[in-house]
């Protein structure tokens, strides 16, 4: 069954050609672990770019080879925090990493429960409180949005912290329609970015069509 979503200026479907023949190949079953990771990176880039729009932009004066000008810089003062969801947000904090080095990365362990589909929370390195959470900024990392049960629990970290609802956003490869539809319900300030919405999700939880077990998949755990 396929859910109908209303439209909502909080989601952001990338569908740059290169991101979707990125995620093709990611979907394949026939693709390598390594051919995988290589394509994650290629699309996390495109998807991280997207969902840094809304970083605070301050000028400067620089010198150029010819001429003193104004220039565009990210504004020092705010703080931006990388979180990926482990294991599988890894790859996408690497990207994340080389395209703003000063951003702290903290990690979120959460994994599933397969019997009851609920988050089951084993690790975080957040800190007790931030210095300014007006001007903090937030980029979860997670390859798939399913029952948003994950999602969910990680925003709720941050906005226990005092982290502006409008000031999270969450990077995942693929979505589906439930996931997004109960992050929604429960944070709808929260823009999400994904290159795809899939069909729906199975009885088990899984993402269809989907492209497996994205973790697994990334570290060829796969048996």
């Amino acid at each position: 069954m396929e859910l109908s979503l209303k439209k909502s200026e909080n989601i952001l479907v990338c569908n740059h050609p290169i991101a979707l023949h990125n995620l093709t190949v990611m979907r394949d079953k026939n693709t390598t672990a390594e051919l995988f990771r290589n394509a994650t990176r290629r699309l996390a880039q495109i998807l991280f770019l997207n969902a840094t729009d809304n970083l605070p932009i301050i000028n400067k004066i620089v010198e150029t080879p010819l001429v003193e000008t104004q220039a565009d810089i990210i504004d020092p003062d705010s703080e931006v925090i990388v979180a990926p969801i482990l294991r599988a947000g890894l790859v996408f904090s690497e990207i994340a990493s080389e395209l703003l080095p000063n951003a702290r990365v903290h990690h979120i362990g959460l994994y599933r429960d397969e019997k009851t589909l609920k988050p089951v929370s084993y690790y975080n390195n957040l800190p007790e409180s931030f210095n300014n959470p007006e001007d903090t900024f937030i980029y979860l990392l997670d390859p798939m949005l399913a029952t948003g049960g994950s999602a969910i629990a990680a925003i709720k970290l941050f906005t226990d912290l005092n982290i502006k609802e409008e000031n999270i956003r969450f990077i995942c490869l693929i979505s589906a329609p439930e996931g997004i539809s109960r992050l929604h319900s429960k944070f709808p300030s929260v823009k999400i970015i994904t290159a795809c919405i899939d069909s729906n999700l199975n009885e088990f939880g899984y993402i269809l069509p989907g492209l497996g077990d994205a973790g697994d998949r990334t570290f060829n755990t796969t048996y």
